[in-house]
């Protein structure tokens, strides 16, 4: 198969590291039709072996695996020079709110939540590789993040921000104001096809500096 050089992934260098294969497969097959090299371990002590060998650009990590899992592998890659540096995109189910603050803290670059939507994995993906690291609160350096307005159940605007990352299910934005978890939100930004327009609830918040950083659940009609 020729790899076009417009290819969203273009020889870049991905480890997906996930304990089930089917998972695995479906990766592995997205990633490198999007023009990626793309090798897999089947779990966290496979992934940190085939690192002795060489080094990926980036991770793709499934947390809950047995033996070495997730955390574990993230606390193996931080401790050394040669691998700290390298993004690591967390797997996890889409409900798994709780990890979000723990994997800011270990410097995680993003999420990509379970059940997975390849085009967005691939667009996740090519944010981290240029630059991005949406759960660090850092937007990538070609384009500015979209400025967010955050209203109520009765249109009252209780915050403004900017867009950090958003999916099928989800979306980070920075913003001036902290709001109370669960709390229900309208979010509206102008994206490239034109205004859009989101419902969401809020489900992790995390403080940066004097901004904060919200996690929240969408829905799409």
């Amino acid at each position: 198969m020729t790899i076009s050089a417009a290819a969203p992934l273009a020889s870049r260098r991905i480890l997906v590291v996930d304990d089930q294969p089917s998972i695995r497969g479906i990766l592995e097959l997205a990633l490198t039709e999007a023009g990626a090299d793309v090798w897999t371990a089947e779990d966290g002590s496979a992934a940190l072996r085939s690192i002795e060998e060489s080094l990926p650009e980036l991770i793709l990590l499934d947390l809950v695996m047995p033996g070495l899992n997730g955390w574990d592998v993230i606390q193996a890659l931080s401790a050394s020079p040669r691998t700290a540096t390298i993004p690591v995109v967390l797997e996890t189910s889409a409900e798994d709110y709780g990890s979000f603050d723990r994997a800011k803290k270990q410097g995680v670059a993003a999420f990509i939540s379970k059940p997975f939507r390849l085009g967005e994995v691939i667009e996740t993906c090519r944010r981290i590789l240029s630059g991005a690291r949406p759960l660090q609160g850092t937007t990538s350096p070609s384009g500015a993040s979209a400025p967010v307005q955050l209203r109520d159940k009765t249109g009252n605007l209780i915050g403004v921000g900017h867009l950090l990352d958003e999916g099928l299910s989800g979306a980070q934005i920075e913003s001036d104001t902290p709001l109370p978890l669960g709390q229900s939100v309208t979010l509206t930004y102008r994206g490239p096809a034109g205004l859009v327009t989101l419902e969401g609830q809020v489900r992790w918040l995390t403080r940066s500096g004097a901004a904060y950083h919200l996690g929240l659940s969408v829905r799409r009609s």
